[in-house]
């Protein structure tokens, strides 16, 4: 499927699309979402800040066993060390994810944006940096290439 042609954003789309701003604002943002959202949560009561953990809990293992150990990047530091700590625990698999599983995947990941979302918009200023930290991120989440774990792998 040929990729559609970002106009003329093309050389920031391809800046947001590099492994070091994705590991700089993708996934440090996501940590900083991450804390201020539980952070603010806990704040409002133990049982908001224990559902968050829940669902940051249930995110991170979701991903794990089902991106990580399919990921061509798996057993390296590309995501900050999650591929090294999923491959001590898990062996790697080589069959792509289903449509049906992809589903489940991005379904619990939006519940926890949701949540996250939720607790930061408490603060105006939060709410609007994170909302715009988010397409950001999604972005910079994306391949040039597709996603690794939904392809199924080169032949050697």
């Amino acid at each position: 499927m040929p990729r559609p042609n970002p106009g003329p954003f093309e050389p920031l789309v391809y800046l947001i699309q590099s492994p070091a701003f994705f590991r700089a604002v993708g996934l440090g943002g996501l940590a900083l979402f991450t804390v201020l959202s539980l952070r603010i949560a806990a704040g409002h009561g133990l049982g908001y800040f224990a559902l968050g953990l829940i669902l940051f809990i249930a995110t991170w293992y979701d991903q794990t066993i089902a991106i990580c150990r399919r990921c061509r990047f798996y057993g390296t530091w590309h995501c900050l060390g999650q591929g090294m700590l999923a491959s001590r625990m898990f062996t790697r698999l080589e069959n792509p994810l289903d449509d049906a599983r992809v589903f489940v995947h991005f379904a619990l990941t939006a519940l926890f944006l949701i949540y996250g979302l939720f607790w930061l918009w408490h603060s105006i200023a939060l709410g609007v940096l994170f909302t715009l930290w988010l397409p950001i991120a999604g972005l910079s989440a994306t391949r040039p290439g597709g996603f690794s774990w939904r392809a199924r792998p080169v032949a050697r």
